[in-house]
């Protein structure tokens, strides 16, 4: 039997909540937990595993997994907010 999936990440609530500015070169450390999307649109994202994702969301949309970037090439979406 797989042992399950194990991450030294916390899965509780974030200390604080940060705007995000889709970036090329800025990578978040620790990676951010969950991304807010204020207005809907594609976004691309570099995963806690280190693949680059592009999903296109509508408003209001939460990407519920370790971001560890999020790059203005290929992002169209808006006022997005992070939880590291």
């Amino acid at each position: 039997m797989a042992e399950p999936f194990q991450s030294g990440y916390s899965s509780g609530v974030s200390y604080t909540a940060i705007p995000i500015t889709a970036s090329d070169v800025t990578v978040y450390d620790p990676p951010l937990r969950l991304v807010d999307v204020g207005t809907g649109g594609d976004v691309t994202f570099i995963d806690g595993r280190g693949a680059e994702k592009t999903i296109t969301v509508g408003d209001g949309y939460s990407i519920k997994c370790l971001v560890q970037q999020v790059k203005s090439t290929g992002t169209t979406a808006t006022g997005m907010i992070g939880y590291p």
